[in-house]
């Protein structure tokens, strides 16, 4: 693999839980990808490489303060997409911090079209190409084709719960005007704390002292989003485990209810002191049991 990122974790890239947002692992591998581009000999003015399906693993936390370098390679070609691994560890370390697997496509620098990929570049492809590490592959998500996910309509029915209403700004979108994949994350991200209220006073009362992380996404872009679009996010808890809960989030249109992304989340409630795990028991566990929607995922 090659180096196709460096940094530091800034005050300002970290939630509630004091440790660097989900949002912005995606954003800094996403400036990474540029990299990745640039070493196959496509310049920013040829064209961008953008995700079309991901699976993260976070394996360690970052706080504030902390260091990092990202290595990426290319796992395979599949016509004209690139699988790529991009991993980000802590600086002197080496020591991962996330691991990303990405289906990736090339558009247009501008229009944001599709694009193939130039000729000739099969031999950087390969002088890229690596293997998954054992610590990066899916744990509890599947990274299978999906089906077309319900519409908005569908998705109610189904009993999912409306998290975020919101609409797509300027500063959310790239040069070409469509909506960044750290946006997506984002949006799920803000709509989440909604998730504990649905009716049920037991399930809205926060424990002191006791927050929430991400273990593993799965994240889908279906159509791209553009300034102004109206976006609606309905989410549906689809296992329960001792510690883990797995919630399958829809992304619709706000005007035509159709689906534009999906994502699947495997988080942990988390003890702020001990920064560690929480059995899921009592009263909680019940109230979550009775919030399973069978048969739901992607």
């Amino acid at each position: 693999m090659i180096v196709i990122g460096k940094g530091s974790v800034q005050s300002g890239e970290c939630d509630v839980m004091g440790h660097m947002n989900v949002r912005h692992y995606v954003a800094r591998v996403g400036d990474g990808l540029g990299w990745l581009a640039l070493a196959m000999g496509i310049t920013p003015d040829r064209g961008f490489f953008t995700p079309v399906d991901q699976h993260i693993r976070f394996l360690r936390e970052m706080a504030a303060g902390a260091a990092f370098t990202i290595h990426g390679g290319v796992l395979a070609r599949r016509g004209e997409r690139l699988r790529v691994y991009a991993e980000i560890q802590h600086s002197g370390m080496g020591v991962a911090s996330a691991a990303f697997v990405t289906d990736v496509e090339l558009r247009h620098p501008l229009s944001g079209e599709v694009l193939p990929l130039p000729e000739g570049v099969e031999d950087k492809i390969a002088s890229l190409m690596t293997t998954l590490p054992p610590h990066a592959g899916p744990r509890g998500l599947p990274f299978d084709p999906i089906r077309t996910p319900p519409d908005a309509a569908a998705a109610a029915a189904m009993g999912l719960t409306e998290a975020h209403l919101g609409a797509i700004r300027a500063e959310d979108c790239d040069r070409a005007g469509l909506m960044r994949p750290d946006v997506v994350i984002a949006r799920i991200w803000d709509g989440i704390p909604n998730l504990r209220f649905r009716g049920s006073e037991e399930l809205g009362a926060r424990e002191e002292g006791i927050g929430s992380a991400a273990l593993e996404y799965r994240l889908v872009y279906l159509k791209p989003m553009r300034l102004g679009d109206l976006l609606r996010i309905s989410s549906g808890l689809r296992a329960l485990g001792d510690k883990t809960t797995t919630w399958t989030h829809l992304l619709h249109d706000g005007v035509t209810g159709a689906p534009v992304a999906a994502a699947e989340a495997i988080g942990i409630g988390f003890d702020l002191k001990a920064r560690k795990a929480v059995v899921i028991d009592g009263d909680r566990r019940r109230v979550l049991e009775a919030l399973l929607i069978p048969g739901l995922s992607l």
